[in-house]
């Protein structure tokens, strides 16, 4: 989590570079290319590197062999993946209908086999215990592509640098991650451990399939509908601040490895309370952040992508909802529990619903609804993963979470609100001024009610009176 952070914090510059240097109809251009790298970046894999942190800690004799087939696996597809990009550039073009793109297919190919092939790099460390290599890899390429992004913008002022320079931090990575790799582990082979790998993984890659091009549907729907400067405003209304991923991620497959050893020590119910701490501590700042996002919307927007992209606001105040969702490390617990054909059928349903919801908003509401009919087909999905997940941990659904918990940090965070506001409309000082100080006071009133109340988790800060008890839920026994 802390590589993140300092990741998060050195290339948070990229965006704004990028927003100045190219014109809107640019900076369109690159969001089309990039959501179509991104977009075969989740699917390709097929979940092989997240498939590590269920055999690793299960098996670690045979640790070598399965970061081995990882590696081949990812190098395998990424390949396939330049010659599906080169295929399909004409139907990509035509689909956005934005005829700049052509001329940027070849790096569009390019840039998605590089990803796909260098990613289970920090999963094979993780999945071994060596959190610090994982965060140390996290940290240099993260900053490094950041780097090369703003380098290749300002040098090129083009789409074109843009992408020559997120390729060439990309091929460092891949360098890195096989040179390290195979040096650590060697490239060991066994096709029968291959086909029990990829018997646990491609379940999850096949939902993978399914889901990825859910939640990037409503983005492709609108690029079709609209001009690349429109779709740059989307996508800038589409922006999440990297704290998401930066608490997320390691949370989950951190919680991952934590109920693969819960299982491995007592009965396959067990693990609910790790699930309870993992909510109540992603929770503890996504609603808090969803909140301060929400009444800075405008104000962060025009500071970071100046004020012809303000129109992106009301897009922006609507996806930060999925913030909130984001508080249930719920395909954590799937992966951990091997809920392979749920998954499918969870991720098949979302996606049914997701079309008619999207479709029907942006042709109701335009951009804004069909970010809205995203929202709403998330929240969807996200009750069946939690419904399910009530199933595996045998309790009902007003057990599975920690409800008390959240209703605290609701209320801290409604209760600071007003602090945020004033900051943001009262002060006569600069936009990063405003910025900076409605953070503080927010942050400020959310933790002193939170400490005052007795609210926070043990441990965080010292406490003050604790008039309610720290929920620590007890692990639910197992079934007769």
């Amino acid at each position: 989590m802390v590589a993140r952070v300092f990741s998060a914090a050195l290339t948070f510059a990229v965006p704004m570079v990028l927003a100045r240097a190219l014109l809107p109809a640019e900076l369109g251009t690159f969001r089309e290319a990039w959501l179509v790298v991104i977009t075969l970046a989740l699917v390709l894999p097929m979940t092989t590197p997240q498939s590590l942190y269920y055999f690793v800690p299960r098996e670690p004799e045979r640790r070598a062999l399965f970061v081995g087939q990882a590696l081949a696996f990812n190098l395998m597809v990424g390949l396939a993946g330049t010659g599906l990009v080169l295929a399909a550039g004409p139907a990509i073009v035509r689909h956005f209908g934005n005829p700049r793109l052509a001329a940027e297919v070849p790096w569009i190919a390019l840039v998605t086999a590089l990803m796909v092939a260098s990613i289970p790099f920090d999963a094979a460390y993780n999945s071994v215990g060596r959190v610090r290599a994982a965060a140390l890899v996290r940290l240099g390429t993260e900053a490094g592509r950041g780097l090369a992004m703003v380098l290749g913008t300002l040098l090129a002022h083009s789409v074109r640098g843009l992408l020559a320079g997120i390729a060439a931090a990309l091929a460092i990575r891949l360098a890195l991650c096989w040179g390290l790799l195979l040096r650590a582990y060697g490239l060991h082979l066994s096709w029968k451990e291959t086909r029990r790998q990829l018997r646990y993984a491609l379940p999850f890659g096949l939902a993978a399939a399914i889901v990825i091009p859910q939640q990037q549907f409503h983005q492709y729907a609108v690029g079709a509908a609209v001009t690349a400067s429109g779709f740059a405003i989307y996508a800038v209304g589409c922006f999440q601040l990297p704290i998401v991923d930066v608490l997320y991620t390691p949370i989950s497959e951190i919680l991952q490895i934590g109920l693969a050893e819960e299982e491995r020590a007592r009965p396959s119910r067990s693990g609910l309370h790790l699930f309870h701490e993992a909510v109540g501590r992603l929770a503890l700042v996504f609603l808090p952040c969803m909140a301060l996002l929400f009444v800075c919307a405008p104000d962060l927007i025009g500071f970071l992508f100046t004020d012809r992209y303000l129109a992106a606001t009301p897009i922006f105040r609507l996806s930060i909802v999925n913030i909130a969702l984001a508080a249930l490390p719920l395909d954590g617990v799937m992966r951990a529990r091997a809920q392979n054909r749920f998954m499918i059928a969870a991720s098949a349903a979302k996606l049914a619903v997701t079309v008619p919801l999207v479709l029907g908003g942006l042709a109701w509401l335009g951009p804004v609804g069909a970010m809205a009919g995203w929202i709403a087909a998330e929240t969807f999905g996200r009750g069946l993963l939690l419904w399910r997940t009530a199933r595996i941990f045998d309790c009902g659904l007003r057990r599975v979470l920690p409800l008390r918990e959240l209703l605290h940090q609701g209320i801290a965070s409604l209760v600071a609100l007003p602090a945020a506001f004033l900051a943001l409309h009262l002060l006569p000082v600069t936009v990063l001024a405003r910025l900076a100080a409605a953070g503080v006071l927010f942050g400020t009133a959310y933790l002193a009610v939170m400490w005052t109340r007795g609210w926070l988790p043990e441990g965080l800060l010292p406490p003050a009176r604790r008039r309610t008890p720290l929920v620590s839920p007890t692990p639910v026994p197992p079934a007769e």
